[in-house]
């Protein structure tokens, strides 16, 4: 009777235990790095009454025994170290860890471990838990930002710290050199001239009589048409080629014509066809599909009696340089009219060069002046001496003025002294094809530090080298400083603008510096490598026709104060310096423990070493231990409300049973009392 009343208040003991351990886990569901407990129950001792028996061979059997539990009690009350949620909050000194381990605090003698990473700097600038002042545990950099292999100590930001001063050694340039940056000149080109065709000029550059070119093409089919005494003069076509001449049509003309019509070529450059067939030639012309203007220009009269001469249209070549002035067209087959009659004929050649105009050259012209003199005329008359003017294969005259735009032709203008001439002015109406440019020279200047944090200004300069793919370089410090050596050298490109030289006039190898004038107390001499890209490669300088932009980046800084500080995965804390500089300052240590239940807990989110968690693994994050630091985070508590609030019900039914054993217990025991009644 006794152990029933035993064992339901060892019952009621035991799940007050799990209430009381619920209700902790309920209360810290919003604390930082919580971790939740767990309580587990084992059976107390049992009481014998019987124990087993064996059987016996050949009569009972065996029996087993009969025992009495005396009740339950607490077997344990484990941790959960299960990861909590990220909270982010966005203040730099918060942090979580992923993964497993602990941050380490110290308040000077001990050491606590903690997962609640609410840090911030208190008046010392220490970094500590601000609700206990602990001071974090870490490693700090030396000066030069070397985060050493030692002992974990107090982190310390110090609010005046210096980065010191490093001097420029290397120049990066970048960027492109202009292909086209050479200085140019004005190139003006006139219309077509004509001149009347001989046998010798090519079909597919031919023009007619009206109206300009023919427009044949390599390829295009000439037919003769016409009857003579009712029969037709050919059927057969001429297919026109690359070297076809006027001369070789007419020969294939009088061939297949054979009978009814020979032709001739005039000094005009008609073709004649005189009928020797013996009756009328009617519809002769000589046609190409789709071709109208020759069409037109190739057509001969309606009918040609027998014995009679009929003409196409004058057909025109381009003119060159000996073709005589009088007997020259313009573009589209209309005479120049200039009055060669009068004696003398005075033209007058003019036109801008450089913004200004020219006073007109007057030039007397006659019937045995050609082409090539009238060029050498605009030549003097423009001061275009470099490039003489010529014409080109096109009967064009090339007008190329001298480099520059001091020199950059603006109009060309020609008219006949004392007379109004529009066929003459419209003829030579000329056309800009490439404007005059200066040379273009690129520079980019780069700030470059002394050994004592100096700022220093030098200046690049690119010239192009006409026609090369080469460049002058020159490198100019600015003020006092002064550049030793290396001042000078070329860059060299390969046709596919990438780079292929960049070389130091004088044997120098890099540019040297002097930060002050000689005798002046200061920095250190520098010496600056240029780095310019890859031979062959485009990582650097490269030299492509388009706008020309150059940057360059230098090494070295000036000294800097710190003004800001971040804080990675890995838990280095790294300085941001007023320099544009960054340096390590120090990193958060993290331990590991081989068994984090055996932790004891204690007050604000801390924990002890216990004999059973092993020794603290004093480690960093990041290391391939599976452990990073999320930065402006903060874990929050891995309390499940639904699992406890279960939790809670389970173990409120369980003490209610409890109670009824010891109240039933109570009531037998009153009943064996009142038997004595």
């Amino acid at each position: 009777m006794f152990k029933s009343l035993y064992s339901g208040v060892s019952g009621l003991s035991a799940n007050l235990t799990n209430l009381d351990v619920i209700g902790n886990n309920i209360a810290n569901s919003n604390t930082v790095g919580f971790k939740s407990g767990r309580v587990t129950f084992n059976e107390m001792l049992t009481q014998t009454i019987r124990s087993a028996s064996r059987p016996v061979s050949g009569g009972l059997g065996g029996t087993n025994p009969q025992q009495i539990g005396l009740g339950t009690r607490v077997g344990s009350i484990d941790t959960n170290f299960n990861q909590g949620n990220f909270e982010t909050t966005g203040k730099k000194t918060d942090l979580a860890i992923q993964g497993s381990g602990f941050f380490m605090l110290s308040d000077g003698t001990s050491r606590t471990y903690t997962r609640a990473g609410v840090f911030g700097l208190d008046s010392s600038n220490y970094l500590v838990s601000p609700s206990t002042g602990l001071k974090v545990q870490g490693v700090m950099a030396d000066e030069a930002g070397v985060l050493p292999v030692g002992p974990m100590q107090d982190i310390y930001i110090e609010p005046g710290l210096v980065v010191p001063a490093s001097a420029s050694t290397a120049v990066q340039l970048m960027g492109n050199l202009d292909a086209s940056s050479d200085a140019r000149s004005t190139i003006m080109e006139s219309p077509s001239f004509l001149v009347a065709a001989t046998g010798g000029d090519l079909l597919v550059d031919m023009s007619g009589q009206t109206a300009g070119g023919l427009d044949l093409d390599v390829g295009s089919f000439v037919t003769i048409n016409g009857r003579a005494g009712g029969t037709d003069i050919s059927t057969n076509n001429y297919e026109v080629t690359e070297t076809s001449t006027l001369q070789d049509l007419v020969d294939w003309l009088n061939t297949e014509a054979a009978g009814s019509a020979t032709f001739n070529l005039t000094p005009n450059g008609e073709i004649a066809a005189t009928n020797v067939s013996g009756g009328d030639i009617d519809g002769l012309s000589l046609t190409v599909e789709s071709k109208t203007n020759f069409n037109d220009n190739l057509a001969f009269a309606s009918t040609i009696a027998n014995g009679a001469v009929a003409t196409t249209n004058e057909l025109r070549a381009y003119a060159d340089e000996n073709d005589l002035l009088i007997n020259v067209y313009d573009e589209d087959g209309t005479y120049l009219d200039i009055d060669f009659a009068s004696s003398p004929t005075n033209l007058v050649l003019g036109g801008s060069v450089g913004g200004e105009t020219l006073d007109g050259r007057v030039v007397t012209v006659d019937g045995a002046t050609t082409m090539g003199d009238l060029a050498r005329e605009w030549q003097y008359a423009l001061g275009t001496y470099s490039t003489p003017i010529a014409m080109n294969e096109e009967g064009q005259i090339i007008v190329t003025g001298e480099v520059g735009t001091a020199s950059n032709i603006g109009k060309i203008t020609i008219a006949e002294e004392g007379r109004i001439n529009a066929y003459l002015t419209g003829a030579f109406n000329f056309t800009q094809i490439q404007e005059a440019t200066d040379q273009r020279t690129y520079s980019l200047s780069t700030r470059v530090y002394d050994s004592q944090g100096g700022e220093h200004t030098l200046t690049f300069n690119f010239e192009k080298v006409p026609g090369e793919n080469e460049w002058l370089w020159e490198a100019d410090a600015e003020g006092n400083d002064s550049v030793l050596t290396g001042a000078t050298g070329r860059a060299t490109f390969d046709p596919d603008g990438s780079i292929a030289s960049f070389t130091f006039d004088g044997g120098a190898s890099s540019v040297t510096i002097q930060p002050l004038a000689p005798g002046t107390e200061g920095a250190e001499i520098m010496n600056l490598e240029i780095d310019f890209g890859e031979i062959g490669g485009l990582t650097g300088l490269t030299q492509f026709s388009g706008e020309g932009n150059l940057t360059s980046i230098a090494d070295g800084y000036g000294s800097g104060t710190l003004v800001d500080f971040t804080i990675g995965q890995s838990g280095v804390i790294t300085g941001i310096f007023s320099n544009d500089t960054m340096m390590d300052i120090a990193q958060i240590g993290v331990a590991e423990f081989a068994n984090p239940a055996g932790l004891v807990r204690e007050a604000n989110n801390t924990y002890r070493r216990s004999g059973n968690s092993g020794v603290a693994v004093e480690t960093f994050a990041g290391l391939g231990n599976g452990v990073t630091l999320v930065p402006g985070a903060l874990e929050t508590s891995n309390v499940d409300l639904a699992k406890e609030f279960t939790n809670l019900v389970v173990a409120q039914r369980s003490f209610q049973a409890n109670s009824r054993v010891v109240t039933t217990a109570d009531q037998v025991m009153q009943e064996l009392v009142n038997l004595i009644r």
